[in-house]
């Protein structure tokens, strides 16, 4: 008798321990399927060549989505303040044809300069060596210092690089703005703030 108690308690604690050790565990695929349903019902998603998500976005009113990251915003006359999990993380700072970039610390990672037929992309506040992102009429180049360095083809959702299919988008889109996809130099979370940023102003 006193062998069957002993082995009724151990059987409750080991049920016990089991239900403990399911609560607090979670698979891939649970966190995959988490991270696809915050895509899914954003504006425009944005995939490498492969399908891998890089991220999105929504427009109105923003919402940023990359790295398996929401970055939600606060907005204020000249700016906007990204927060993500309670903290900011990222803000924009407006000027009339211009915005900026920031990180937490308020230090500039881009500058953005906006003209009536293309853009120009600085990490530097006097916009040296920017990237010029620029349509014309069956291509969009992106150059820096008069170099050419990437030729850039939108056609309905995809994204060619110098003539390889690079980026998928969610929908079929116009802008030339997405050209900046192309630009290695920036990273893809970056991309995502000026993008969405840059479709809200042009």
């Amino acid at each position: 008798m006193r062998k069957i108690n002993i082995l009724f308690v151990l059987t409750v604690l080991l049920l016990a321990s089991c239900k403990t050790e399911n609560k607090n565990t979670s698979s891939p695929a649970e966190t995959a399927t988490e991270a696809s349903a915050t895509t899914n019902s954003l504006d425009v998603t944005i995939a490498n060549a492969d399908g891998a998500l890089i991220g999105g976005f929504d427009l109105s009113p923003i919402k940023i989505v990359a790295n398996n990251t929401t970055y939600t915003f606060k907005s204020k006359p000249d700016k906007h303040k990204f927060y993500a999990n309670g903290q900011m993380k990222y803000e924009i700072k407006f000027k009339e044809e211009s915005f900026k970039l920031r990180d937490a610390d308020s230090d500039l990672l881009w500058k953005i300069k906006i003209y009536p037929d293309k853009v120009k992309i600085s990490d530097n506040e006097e916009n040296e060596n920017a990237f010029e992102v620029r349509p014309y009429d069956d291509k969009i180049k992106v150059k820096r210092n008069e170099e050419e360095l990437y030729r850039v083809n939108i056609e309905g959702n995809s994204v060619k690089v110098n003539d390889t299919e690079a980026f998928k988008l969610s929908s079929n889109q116009q802008s030339y703005v997405y050209a900046i996809l192309a630009i290695d130099e920036i990273p893809n979370e970056h991309k995502m703030f000026i993008i969405a940023e840059l479709l809200n102003k042009i």
